[in-house]
This record gives structure tokens, sequence and C-alpha cells, in this order.
């Protein structure tokens, strides 16, 4: 029996843990950041849903337009020189927020933000897998969540609380400290990069990026489960703040508090898949059920004028949400080539922000028509609708491996593996012919 070569520990695994301790740093500065402006627009400067709907279309076009380019040039380059040429956006996004005076500072700044997130995000997706094993992949994922939960939870939180205190040009000073000090651990990050591939055109590689994602039965489904939570997110994110505020009756404070909420439940579902040895291969399924939840918690908090019944759908809400970040990332990591990793994550994200950018467009051109329960409630329900198609997919999907038992692992265990990216020789089949002479012997 061949002895298997052992795991190591996520917590053993240094470079893993530093790259932990800027994803968590860095988080809670970009999550202060988002609830910042959206606070400052609706609050200081009374902006109306159409003004916020125009902010999010703002962000989700830039990100759309750069984020599959940015995958290309992880691949090609240093994921972790692109996560720290990403910093330095996030950094410059709070400055413009602080030194603006008008709603279109929020404008600028929130522009400057996605080009940040169209880098760091598909970077982040490659340098993940380059650190862990293959088998920890939804755990490390999982960690990763966890920490940004944590980060959602205490910075929208303290953010408000320092807004009332103190000023809103100390809550953006406070941000651009934490994204500065996000940085730091990262340089001490091994700086690993996808085994070299051969380079084509711009065109041809986004391309392929988009071959894969369509061609694997997994992540096509993930198109789809992607899109449909963006665009209920989008709705939820635009509309809250009004919700908040004129249907719940809260301040600035109470935004902060619903956004922390949101995090305890993104912290419990990130949290629990860190246990999960048995995710791998059920990632679809899995994204089906955590959908069905968000969906839920977004019906309760949308129907209600109670503010205990808010918080408790906010939670539920999160736990969803959690799990679908991780188990996401985690499917794309496991299912593409590793020189492939960037640019189908930079994929997902284009399609994902195009759903957010044409719902976005829709209030605002809508504008006054937009009514805000009953917006609220109609995407809660197409939420849980699309967790639906996520178990129906599922089953399509292990039909699909039943029907090809060669294609799926022994034991029956994770997802077939990616054909498309085994090596083949260029001069054909390595097994030599057989002659006649060898069979007479």
């Amino acid at each position: 029996m061949v002895n298997e070569r052992p795991r190591t520990p996520l917590r053993a695994n240094r470079p893993f843990v530093l790259y932990a301790a800027h994803y968590g740093i860095s988080s809670l500065g970009f999550w202060a950041f988002f609830l910042a402006i959206l606070a400052q627009a609706t609050y200081r400067y009374h902006a109306t849903s159409v003004q916020i709907a125009i902010m999010l279309a703002a962000w989700s076009l830039v990100f759309l337009t750069l984020v599959a380019p940015a995958g290309m040039i992880t691949d090609r380059w240093s994921p972790k020189r692109m996560i720290l040429l990403a910093q330095v956006f996030a950094v410059a996004s709070a400055v413009v927020a602080l030194a603006g005076s008008s709603i279109w500072a929020l404008y600028v700044a929130s522009v400057i933000d996605a080009v940040g997130a169209a880098m760091a995000i598909p970077a982040r997706g490659s340098l993940t897998a380059l650190l862990v094993d293959l088998e920890d992949l939804v755990r490390a994922n999982g960690a990763l969540n966890t920490l940004a939960m944590v980060a959602l939870i205490v910075g929208p939180g303290a953010g408000g609380l320092i807004a009332r205190h103190g000023s809103q040009a100390a809550v953006y000073w406070v941000i651009a400290g934490m994204l500065m000090a996000g940085a730091i651990p990262l340089f001490w990050v091994p700086d690993r990069r996808p085994e070299r591939h051969e380079l084509s055109s711009p065109v041809r590689e986004v391309a392929e990026g988009f071959r894969v994602a369509w061609r694997e039965p997994e992540l096509r489904s993930l198109l789809f489960l992607a899109c449909a939570i963006w665009v209920t997110l989008t709705v939820f994110v635009a509309l809250e703040p009004l919700f908040v505020k004129h249907v719940l009756g809260r301040g600035e404070d109470g935004l902060g508090l619903f956004w922390s909420t949101n995090g305890v439940g993104s912290f419990v579902g990130a949290l629990a898949l860190t246990r999960s040895r048995k995710a791998a291969g059920r990632e679809v399924l899995l994204i089906g059920v955590a959908l069905i939840l968000s969906g839920l918690g977004f019906l309760a908090f949308s129907g209600t004028s109670l503010l205990w019944l808010a918080i408790a759908g906010n939670v539920v809400m999160g736990v969803g949400f959690g799990g679908f970040l991780t188990l996401s990332q985690a499917l794309i990591q496991r299912v593409a080539a590793e020189d492939l990793r960037g640019r189908v994550t930079g994929v997902m994200g284009m399609l994902q922000e195009s759903s957010s950018v044409v719902c976005s467009a829709a209030i605002a051109v809508l504008g006054g028509l937009v009514l805000v329960r009953p917006s609220l409630v109609v995407a809660a329900a197409a939420l849980t609708a699309s967790g639906l198609y996520g178990l129906r997919a599922d089953r399509r999907i292990r039909r699909g491996w039943a029907a090809r038992p060669t294609g799926h692992p022994a034991g029956g265990r994770g997802a077939p593996p990616v054909l498309a990216a085994l090596p083949v020789p260029p001069t054909g089949p390595i097994t030599p012919p057989v002659r006649r002479v060898d069979l007479d012997g």
C-alpha cells in the first residue's frame, strides 16, 4: 500500500496564514468603504433610488469591463503583485471620497474602487489555489470568507459608530489606514505563479475563459446561479438604505447594524464549510441550498416592519450568502486548470456584474415607479426560485456522470477531472505500435 503524502493543516501553512491576514484586514477596509459611501449618499446627500442605482451601475460597469482582462493578466503574470496593485487603487478610492464634497465625488470613488476590485478578485482566486492543496480548497475558501464576514460584522458597524460620534472624514482616514495595513502581510507571501501557458492574443485568451466556463457543466450551472444572486443582491443593496430609512425608521447607524448582522450570518455560513470534508464535488447542490436559505431570509427581512424580525431575516440571508461565496470560489478553483483560474474567475465576475448593471439601469430608468418593499419581496422570491434551479442542475450533472463512469473519480466522490487540462503528446498516442512479430513471440 502506497503511503499518501501527509497534508499540511491550514493553520500550519505559513504562506496561507499570512495571505489570510492580508485578506481579513483588507476586507475590513472594503466593507467599511462600501457602507460609508452608501450611508453618505443616503443621509448626507439625500440620494434617491435612482442616484444609488447609478452609483452601483458605475461600479459594476467598470468592474465587468476590466475583470476578464485582469484575469488574463493574472494568468500571465503574478497574482501577488496584482493584488498589491489593487490595494493602491482601493486606498485611492478612500482618499477621493475623503476629499470630495458632493455625490459626484462618491461616484468617482466608486469607479476607482471597482478598478481595484476587478484586479484583486481574479488574482485572489488564482493565488489561493496556489497556496493550498486541492483537497483543502473548500476549507481554505471557507476560512478566508469567515475572515471576510468578520470584517463585514466589524467594519460597517465601526464605520457607523465613527461617523455618528466622530466625523465622516475620520471614517475614510481609518479605511485608508486599514487598506494600507492589509498590504503588509502580503509582502511575506511567496510570489507563486501559474504554470506557463502558450501565449496568444488577449481576445483569444479571454475567449478561452468563456469556453471553459461554458463547456464544464458545473461551471455553466454556476454562471446562472451567480447571475441570479447578483441581480437580487443589486436590488437589495440599492433599496436597503431606503427601506431602513423610511420603512424601519432607522438612521445611519441602523444601516451599519443591518450590514453587521448580515455579516454575522455570512460568518456562520463560511465557518460551517471550513469543517466540511465532503463538499468537494457537491458545490452546485450546496449552492442551491444556500440560495434557497438566502431567499427565505430575504423574504423575512423585506416582508416586515418589525426590527427584530428584519434582523433575524438578515442573519439567515447572510448564512446563505457566505456559503455561496465559499462554494463558488472553490468550484472554480477545482474545475479550472491552474493556468485558467484567473480568466475563468474573471469571466464569472464579468457575467455576474453584467446582470448587476442591467438591474441597476432598470432601477435608474424606472425611477419613482420602483416601489421599495414590493421590489424587495419580488427579488427575494426570485432568489429562492434560483436555488431550486441549483438543486435540479446538480441532479442533471450527476446523471451525466453516471452515464460516463470512466470520467468519474474512483470511489464516486467529487467531480470528474477536466479532460482539457490533461497534456496531450504532440506526436499522438504514446503507446508503441504492435507488430506481428511481437504477437508471434
